[in-house]
């Protein structure tokens, strides 16, 4: 049996961080705990617990009720998602409750939208997205897979960005 209200992050880094921030401000997340390739050398991250790494993860699913892939490597993020699905792990998306998201956007699974971003109507976003800190994506927008939008992108109406896409930090798409 899965335990109740823990949330998996896999990466501790800087966007693990985040993440985990975001998960426990958005009210849904009673615990948070981590998977990193530094365990079992390193046990903790901004106070919460390092568990175990990527090759030992099928021994922790059961302490855990949900888990999202926390790195900016587009496609690590990927080989990640894929992995939660094949170990059969619920994959969560976190949304900072400072983020406005339209109530007809679609956001797929593991998807991260961080601070002071502004989803706008019919926006799609597709499995495993990053929508970083500050980041906008105006109506009837598709934003792919795994891409990753970095902080302060800013996405007029009718874009699509590709999966596994980066976009850097200021980025502008317009007409």
């Amino acid at each position: 049996m899965r335990k109740r209200g823990a949330l998996l992050i896999l990466g501790a880094g800087g966007h693990g961080k985040s993440v985990a921030e975001a998960a426990l401000l958005s009210g849904k997340w009673k615990s948070i705990v981590f998977v990193d390739d530094c365990w079992p050398h390193k046990k903790e991250i901004a106070g919460f617990p390092i568990i175990s790494n990527m090759e030992t993860i099928s021994n922790i699913i059961n302490e855990v009720s949900a888990a999202i892939p926390a790195v900016g490597n587009n496609k690590l993020r990927q080989v990640w998602f894929q992995q939660l699905k094949e170990l059969s792990i619920p994959i969560a998306s976190v949304i900072h409750p400072s983020a406005i998201v339209s109530s007809t956007a679609l956001i797929g699974e593991g998807v991260a939208i961080m601070a002071g971003c502004v989803i706008g109507v019919d926006v799609n976003i597709d499995n495993g997205a990053i929508v970083n800190m500050g980041s906008s994506v105006d109506h009837d927008c598709h934003i792919g897979m795994f891409a990753h939008l970095s902080v302060g992108v800013k996405i007029t109406g009718n874009k699509t960005v590709d999966s596994l896409i980066f976009l850097e930090a200021g980025s502008v798409i317009t007409h």
